[in-house]
């Protein structure tokens, strides 16, 4: 049932508008008539009517005040205001009224057909009004749950990165390096008087799907690995780890890099089973022969794109492709094993294809032809922090672009 305030004058003994009343009563409507006009503020706060009717002649206080205070509580601004006056045209008061919030203005002389029309049309405005409330305060509601609970997430987030982040390998303190070897983006994982190992991870989300990693072997042995799950984000992320821990356990019960990578593939196929799949490049750098001085680069690749070989001697750059299937996809697939001797002055870039297939704010792509071109062009400078300035002038060329791919990258090398 609608409720309808009455609020009028006590001397307002206009016969329409006592039957204004009685039709209203007719068809359903609770009329209330406050009787203290003084408390009528903290009436219409407790009732909350659908309609207030307002007389501008009640005493004590102009019908005008009143509305000006409904419409200036928000507990009451929506409540429609329609002023009930007894003349034929509005006065120039009453018309200003409108501007100051009052619904309507109906003469009591006016038919009655449309005296009802227009309070009916004010309340089913205060409905319509009142659904929007209750929509918009459900909404804020949902708003704030959904917040709070992003804000779960990404502090979950959070740490499982940091976690992630636990999974590449340990860098060397800035204590242990020269000045020209701090970087600013790349880590130094591995040097001694010989070989220097540097790496560089960005992922695009969250948690991302590349991994890269560098472990000291006895007798003078290195290994480097770097792959890509495909995807990215958390299921991306949840690859990563599973081949963070069967990669160490393998490494530690094979050498061969094509062994490994045999071995690993089996066992990813018999874990992943959705969907996903693994490219992936090891290598091994070890002396060349027992008591040697002169290093090999043993490796063998899934899928991975084709590292980059500066070969100083000869001031050219060589991609080496012994390459396999990616691993997941097919079991008991075996892997061929390329090797490469390193001289002093080589240098050996591994990296994800979110490096070469980075693109810029005109979706154009960077490629792998050019990424050879500026590194030899680095290479040839002698650039003492090759991989940061490698990152910078990718960088550049994405002008703000963000990365649609996770990027990693290591750089070994040979001194």
């Amino acid at each position: 049932m609608f409720k309808i305030f009455s609020v009028e004058s006590v001397d307002n003994s206009h016969p329409g508008l006592s039957e204004l009343r009685r039709r209203l009563v007719e068809q359903g409507y609770e009329m209330l008539c406050p009787q203290k006009h003084r408390e009528l503020m903290d009436d219409i706060k407790e009732q909350q009517p659908d309609l207030i009717l307002l007389d501008p002649t009640i005493p004590d206080q102009t019908g005008f005040k009143v509305c000006q205070g409904l419409k200036d509580d928000p507990e009451t601004e929506n409540i429609p205001v329609i002023f009930i006056h007894s003349q034929r045209q509005p006065n120039a008061q009453l018309l200003q009224s409108l501007e100051n919030g009052a619904t309507d203005l109906v003469s009591i002389e006016t038919e009655e057909i449309e005296v009802m029309a227009r309070l009916k049309a004010a309340i089913r405005n205060k409905r319509a009004v009142s659904q929007s409330v209750q929509l918009a305060q459900q909404l804020n509601k949902i708003n704030t749950e959904l917040y709070e609970r992003n804000l779960q997430v990404e502090k979950e987030l959070y740490v499982a990165r940091q976690l992630q982040q636990s999974l590449l390998p340990p860098f060397l303190p800035d204590s242990a390096l020269s000045e020209d070897e701090i970087s600013t983006f790349s880590k130094c994982h591995y040097k001694d008087d010989k070989l220097r190992i540097s790496g560089l991870y960005l992922p695009c989300d969250s948690l991302g799907g590349d991994i890269y990693d560098v472990i000291k072997f006895p007798n003078n042995t290195v290994g480097v690995a770097i792959a890509d799950v495909s995807g990215h984000g958390v299921p991306a992320g949840f690859i990563t780890a599973i081949f963070k821990s069967s990669f160490y356990r393998i490494t530690h019960n094979h050498t061969c890099p094509a062994d490994i990578l045999f071995h690993l593939n089996n066992e990813l196929a018999d874990i992943i089973k959705t969907g996903e799949y693994v490219t992936a490049i090891y290598s091994r750098i070890c002396p060349r022969s027992e008591g040697s001085d002169q290093l090999s680069f043993e490796f063998s690749g899934a899928g991975h794109p084709y590292p980059l070989h500066y070969k100083a001697a000869e001031d050219k750059l060589y991609r080496p492709k012994e390459n396999g299937t990616p691993l997941v996809w097919i079991k008991d697939m075996a892997y061929p094993l390329g090797r490469i001797d390193i001289e002093p002055g080589d240098k050996i870039f591994l990296f994800t294809d979110g490096v070469s297939e980075m693109r810029n704010i005109r979706e154009e792509m960077y490629s792998e032809e050019k990424l050879e071109e500026v590194f030899l062009a680095l290479v040839r400078k002698q650039s003492p922090r090759l991989l940061d300035e490698i990152i910078q002038i990718l960088s550049d060329f994405t002008e703000g672009h963000p990365l649609e791919d996770d990027l990693s990258a290591v750089l070994i090398e040979a001194l």
